[in-house]
Order: structure tokens, then sequence, then C-alpha cells
């Protein structure tokens, strides 16, 4: 006799967050860092070596108990945000395992909806068939039930364990019982860690070489002397000044609030508030394919550098997996306030790449990490307005990209395959990305030059830049006044002014790089300054420069639109084909 066996209880809901969680052991860190700097001021500058005497007795006394205090309770925060964060991975772990305990269920329900249906209608020769198949169900459903158990006893054991965590560091008397007197894992660490001159293979490998709670450890005592270093692993750079970016938000926001801010700081405050709006923006990001929110990178973190304007990259996407990996360098009006701004650009190109090659992963890394002139020339703001009429900043930015794009190539383990990488240097990024590949040897696999007013002084064309000439790109909308600044035809602004101007147009045929199409179906009727909007288009969606891009970025360059190049016959003034042609609208965006 066939017996169908009961349906299974409902899989239980999982009401939690695990993203919130990791950001809750992200604030333990902060709070974690800021404590451990008050040990290391108790433990140096408090100190006062000529004072004697017995109130210099008691202060000394009382600073040591303090910094006895403060590195306590700094383990003691560290340990909590660690088992924080394996917390969040508990859950996410159970969370999969839920949703497959309901794909299961949900199969066995059907199963046993089949089998009553067939117990009505079978005759006697279908018994023992019927007989088997009840019994297999059976066996399926006392499966399900039994991992249903599991799972409810994992996922209690799981909030026991961070509840007792917690619990053991509910005070300071239990946080110096339990941590007073350690060693700092830090400390050995950064020991080892090699000099500012090593190459990013070697910090790699010094790295890959650290036990994971000496690397948990430096990330929160020493996230300055991770987060901007190149070789790296993004992962650990992104925690390392998440840590950073979070500290000082805290701690300058106080201050601001009760009217104590220092003056410079007011400008850090606005730039540390400027790169946690643009993690925010990628973080809103959902890919195409998958429609899950776009994994954001703090890759470098520097508020106060270059006299205050600032230093920050993000990415989109996880530059330590990723197989294309894009380096927007910006120009123009670039400082760390307008990241927010440059993040919108790097979700486009990362949702456009993902859209055109969905089987691979991406990563777009915005880079504001040179000083470029981020004032308006024409309006005197500042004194490195003037800086766009000459490529002094961008030799400079050249060679810290150079090193940036090194920290990328080094980063990586030796058995890890290598990334697809690209370099897009746009307006006077473009003159930095030029002038680094052609003075520092940019070890990258396609350079792009985008709305470019001249890829820099002495590069005559693509065959003094130092990459492989069928991998140099060049596109400029017919109507952008900027890309009309470069060096055309027999005549060179720099040769005439002694050092002036940019140097050639990559787009001009002489140069020799492949021009792609960049035009906008809402391109400007005529040219010049009145054009200039032309200017900002080349990272909007279902744009032909975008679309472009994205092929270009993901490999596909036999699908790029190429156009004609820019000529200038001496007889007259420069030609462009594309100022007469239609622009097309491609589609670069899925909807998740």
């Amino acid at each position: 006799m066939s017996t169908l066996p009961p349906e299974p209880r409902p899989v239980p809901p999982l009401t939690a967050d695990p993203a919130s969680v990791h950001d809750c052991a992200a604030q333990l860190r902060a709070a974690s860092a800021q404590i451990d700097d008050l040990g290391s001021f108790a433990a140096g500058s408090a100190r006062v070596p000529s004072w004697e005497g017995v109130a210099a007795r008691a202060y000394q006394e009382t600073v040591r108990s303090l910094g006895r205090r403060a590195d306590a309770l700094s383990l003691a925060l560290r340990s909590v945000a660690a088992r924080v964060d394996q917390h969040a991975d508990d859950l996410e772990a159970l969370d999969a395992r839920r949703l497959e305990l309901g794909v299961e269920r949900d199969a066995l329900v059907a199963t046993i909806v089949v089998l009553r249906l067939r117990l009505v209608t079978a005759g006697l020769e279908d018994a023992e068939d019927l007989r088997a198949a009840c019994e297999d169900c059976a066996r399926r459903v006392r499966v399900l039930e039994a991992e249903l158990d599991r799972w409810s006893t994992d996922l209690i054991a799981a909030e026991e364990a961070v509840l007792a965590v917690f619990a053991r560091t509910l005070t300071v008397q239990q946080a110096q019982a339990r941590h007073g007197g350690r060693r700092d894992p830090a400390d050995d660490a950064l020991g080892a860690m090699p000099g500012p001159g090593a190459s990013a293979t070697e910090v790699s490998a010094w790295w890959a070489g650290l036990s994971r709670a000496a690397q948990a450890a430096v990330l929160v005592a020493a996230p300055g002397a991770v987060g901007n270093r190149d070789g790296v692993p993004a992962r650990a750079r992104h925690a390392a000044n998440t840590v950073s970016l979070d500290r000082d938000l805290a701690a300058w926001s106080h201050l601001d609030d009760l009217g104590l801010l220092p003056g410079d700081a007011a400008q850090w405050l606005a730039n540390a508030r400027a790169a946690q709006r643009a993690v925010a923006r990628v973080e809103e990001g959902l890919d195409p394919q998958t429609g899950l929110p776009i994994t954001a990178q703090l890759y470098a973190y520097d508020p106060a550098a270059f006299d205050g304007d600032g230093a920050v990259a993000v990415a989109a996407g996880d530059l330590d997996t990723a197989a294309d990996v894009a380096v927007t360098v910006p120009g123009l009006g670039t400082d760390a306030g307008s990241a927010p701004s440059q993040a919108t650009r790097a979700v486009t190109l990362y949702e456009a790449t993902r859209s055109v090659d969905g089987a691979g992963e991406v990563a777009a890394l915005l880079w504001i990490g040179y000083d470029a002139p981020d004032n308006l020339p024409w309006r005197l703001e500042g004194a490195d307005a003037a800086g766009v009429a000459g490529e002094g900043m961008a030799r400079a930015g050249g060679e810290r990209l150079a090193d940036l794009v090194d920290g990328l190539r080094g980063s990586r383990p030796g058995d890890d395959p290598p990334a697809h990488l690209t370099v897009i240097g746009y307006s006077y990024g473009s003159t930095t990305a030029g002038l680094a590949a052609a003075e520092h040897a940019l070890p990258v696999d396609d350079l792009v030059f985008v709305g470019s007013p001249g890829a820099g002084g002495g590069t005559d064309g693509v065959a003094d830049i130092g990459v492989d000439p069928d991998h140099v790109w060049a596109g400029a909308n017919s109507r952008d006044p900027v890309a009309d600044l470069g060096n055309r035809g027999w005549f060179h602004l720099e040769s005439a002014l002694g050092g002036a101007g940019l140097g050639d147009d990559p787009v001009e045929d002489d140069f020799g790089a492949t021009r792609f199409r960049a035009e906008s179906t809402t391109r400007a009727d005529e040219g010049g300054l009145a054009a200039l909007g032309d200017h900002g288009k080349y990272f909007k969606h279902d744009t032909e420069s975008l679309y472009n891009l994205s092929q270009i970025v993901s490999g596909h360059h036999g699908d790029v639109l190429e156009a004609a190049p820019v000529t200038d016959p001496w007889w007259g003034g420069p030609q462009d084909p594309e100022w007469d042609r239609e622009p097309t609208t491609p589609d670069t965006l899925d909807e998740p």
C-alpha cells in the first residue's frame, strides 16, 4: 500500500541585512582606530620627559594608565568587529541555505500533489512504482526536515556566538582583563612591511604572507599605511580606507558641531563627505546582468592631499577579480569634491561594459590621484587655474598614474590571471595618460584618449607612446571645443610659445590612433565655446562614445564603431568628417 508523507513544514523566514552588519563592523573598526590613536598619543606625544616632580610623576602615571586602557579597548573592539564581520558572513551563508531549502520544499510539495493525483487514477499495475515513489518522497521529506532543524540550530548558534562576544566586552574592566597587556599583532606585521621604495609585487608578497589576524590588526592599527599602498589588494585597501574615512567623519563632524573645526580641516571634512557620497553612488547602482548592487571599493583616500584638493579613487566592481579593468583619468575641474560626479561616470561605464559583455567581471576605477587644474581659468579661481594651459601638472600626474597601474598589476598573486587593463584619459586627463605612457612605459592593454586637448608634448604619434599602436584609441565629439585645442597640421602652438600647449591631437590622421565615433544626438549645431557642454557627454548612456568605450574595455575591439580621423591640409583649416554625420544612439544599458 502506498502512503504519501505529509507536506514538509514551511521554511522559516530570516529577517537580516548582512550589509548593515558589515557596516556595523566597519564602524567598530573605526572606533577601534580612534582609540588606538589615543593609545599611540599616550605612549608618545603625551609624555613630557623634561617635567619632573610629584605632579609630573602623577601625570606620567595617569598617561600610562590611559594608554594601557586605550590599547586594551582598541584590541577588544577589534575582536568584536572581526566577530561581527564573521556574523555577517554567517548570515549570508544561512540565507543562501534557506533559499536552497525553499527550492527543495517547493519541489517536494509539487511532487506530493502529483503523487496524490496518481494514487487516485492508478491501476494495480502501477502499485509498485507508486510505492517506490512515495517512499522516495518520504525519505526526501525526512532529509529536508532534518536540514531545517540543522539550519535553525546553526542560526541560533551564530546569534549566541556574536552575543557572547559583546557580553565579554561590555565594560572597560572586561576589556582590560581579556586584552590588557597583550602585544598588538599589528606591530610585528608593520615592522616587516617593505620600505617606501619597494615594488608593488614585494608589497603584495608581504601582505599575502601575513596571517588573517595580522592583516585585520593592521587595517585598524595603521589604516593609512596600507589604504593607499600600491601592491595591497583592493579589498584590503577598501577596508583600511573605510576605517580612515569613518574615523575622519566621526572626529571632524564632532568638532564641526562644536564649532571647533580648524580652517584646513573644514575642506578635509568636505572631501571626506564627497568620498562617502561617491562610494554610496556606486553602491546605489545595479548590475545590469544580475540586478544586484554594484560592489564599491574605496581604493585610495587622502582628504588633505594636494594642499587640500584631496585624493580619492573609487571602483565600481571588484578590482581583485575583474577580468576587465578600466581606469578613468579625469582632467580640468577635478578634485576630491568632484568624486560623486566622477563616480557616476564609473557606474555608467561599468553598466555599459556589463551590458555588452555580461559573461565577464568588470571594474571601473575613478581615479582622482593627481593635482589636476581644478579651477576655471576664465574665472581666475585659484593658483592652479592656469595649469590647464601647460602640461606640468599632467607630467607629474603621469608619474602617479604609472605607479597606480603598476600597483594594480602587482597586487594580484602570480598564479591569478592578469586583468585586461584599459586606461581612459578624459580631457586634461588624456594629456596625463599620454605622458604616463610615453615617459613611464605604462603597462596597459588599451589606451584611450577622450575629448583630448593634446596627448602630451614630444609625442608625435602612437609610435612614441609605448603601447601597441593597434590598441591606442581616440574619440572626440566634432563640436567639442576642448578637443580642438590639440596641435594639428604643420603649425604647432607649443613650438611657437616654447612649451605652451598640450601636444598633438590624437584624433588627427598624422597621430595614428584608431578614432571611434563619439558624436551625440544632442550635440550643438555649431562649434566654439558655445558648445562647451558637448565636452561632458562622453560617458552618457546610449551615446556612441560610451558604447565604444565599453567595447574597448571588454576587449571586443572588432565591434568598435570607427570614425575617419581629422585632417589638416596646409592650404586650409582642420577638416572633421564627423561634422556632418548623423549621430546614432546605441543601447548601452540592459535593464536588470
